[in-house]
């Protein structure tokens, strides 16, 4: 009896693709979500992400442009939040977002997934700024403590 294979689709070798690349070069976690057709990065050993209205999201991370911190960000299109990737916040301490709650700050960490950027992406997600070979990602708390002072510069203007 003879066994017939199909090859796999388009999409799925894309996805392939995209996936050994990120590993290779990134070192990143990366799994295929096949029902979504989409790639996500597995959180909290490797790195981390902190996400954001886009609005903020944009001020932080032209302040930590600024303060060459800035690393790869991802703008998720169907909700106007931002991504930003960061170094895993092992040595955290309860909950780095404390107090923002009220601006949508939010860290996803250990156990965690967010998804990341494909060339066939179809509107799911974008680079804001795409990650560099041998690059260091930024720290959680540099995120979160630039967050933070916008918030309170912005809560201090309003107040005034």
């Amino acid at each position: 009896m003879t066994t017939m294979t199909q090859p796999a689709p388009a999409w799925l070798r894309d996805l392939a693709a995209s996936r050994a690349h990120y590993e290779e070069t990134f070192g990143w976690p990366v799994a295929v979500q096949v029902g979504q057709r989409q790639l996500a990065v597995a959180l909290g050993q490797v790195l981390d992400a902190i996400t954001m209205p886009a609005d903020l999201a944009d001020q932080v991370n032209q302040q930590l442009g600024i303060a060459m911190l800035a690393g790869p960000v991802i703008a998720h299109e169907d909700s106007g939040r931002w991504t930003f990737l960061t170094q895993a916040a092992t040595m955290m301490r309860g909950d780095i977002v404390e107090g923002l709650a009220d601006h949508e700050v939010r860290h996803a960490g250990a156990g965690s997934y967010t998804v990341v950027p494909t060339e066939s992406s179809d509107g799911g997600c974008r680079w804001i700024t795409e990650p560099r070979p041998h690059q260091m990602l930024p720290s959680a708390y540099a995120v979160i403590a630039t967050a933070r002072r916008l918030c309170a510069a912005a809560a201090a203007a309003n107040a005034a």
